[in-house]
């Protein structure tokens, strides 16, 4: 018994996702935008998607504007998956104040 939890266990390969940091306002977690492009079945132009996960952040480390590798683990909370793994690139410091508007919808937001 004391062999067992002495030797580390490998978790199994699960799918290591990368995206860009477009929130980390929640405690311990952060919102992941991920792009991707799919071809159209019909017509077979490439699209453009994309689409927001939650992840873990148990250190509260990642922030906006970083870009992230994460991974999909058990149901944390109704719609966080994932959990952090590592930070690839960090942000600059002018990158931190774009707001998460600009993240996903690629422009600046309206003056009012």
């Amino acid at each position: 018994m004391a062999e067992a939890t002495a030797e580390k266990v490998e978790r199994p390969l699960l799918r290591k996702i990368q995206g860009i940091v477009a929130s980390d306002k929640g405690n311990k977690t952060i919102k992941v935008v991920v792009e991707y492009q799919t071809r159209h079945p019909k017509y077979g132009k490439y699209l453009k998607r994309r689409t927001v996960l939650h992840a873990h952040d148990e250190k509260n480390e990642a922030r906006e504007g970083d870009t992230v590798e994460i991974a999909e683990c058990r149901p944390l909370s109704k719609t966080k998956h994932h959990r952090l793994l590592r930070i690839v690139t960090k942000a600059p410091e002018k990158a931190v104040q774009v707001s998460a508007e600009e993240v996903m919808t690629g422009k600046a937001p309206e003056e009012r």
